[in-house]
């Protein structure tokens, strides 16, 4: 069953010295043994890349050339599933963040909540757990 991964997820994981580093490491050995896939959504890509490269937030953050290189990797490799949003997930976001009174900076979430429901992926890896628990279609998977 495919294990979607949210940004602050993806961060965690690739960037060593964070403070859920390990953690992160732990979930995806484990999804991967049990042969399961990884999904990604392109936006967690970007934002991923955008948090990645910021000096403000790490010690020792990527290059930008570092940070691409990573995503691009990541995108390719044999275990991720690609999910790419269809031409549909934009009404979907809208809907959701009227139906739930959603403000502006629940829109990147809705939107990813969205496409992984639009792609029937129903379990998506996040620190950030109260920021989907609103979605009744996703299992929230938060490593301990």
């Amino acid at each position: 069953m495919t294990l979607a991964l949210d940004t602050d997820f993806l961060v965690n994981w690739l960037i060593e010295g964070t403070p859920l580093h390990e953690e992160a490491s732990f979930l995806v050995t484990n999804e991967v043994r049990k042969d399961g896939a990884l999904g990604l959504v392109p936006q967690v890509l970007y934002e991923f890349v955008h948090v990645g490269t910021d000096p403000r937030r790490f010690e020792r953050p990527f290059s930008m050339d570092e940070a691409i290189a990573r995503a691009r990797s990541l995108w390719d490799a044999p275990e991720v599933v690609r999910i790419v949003p269809g031409s549909m997930v934009p009404h979907r976001s809208m809907e959701l963040l009227s139906r739930f009174s959603l403000g502006r900076k629940r829109i990147l979430d809705t939107a990813l909540a969205a496409t992984l429901e639009a792609a029937g992926v129903r379990r998506l890896a996040t620190f950030n757990g109260k920021d989907y628990q609103v979605f009744p279609f996703l299992e929230i998977v938060t490593p301990s």
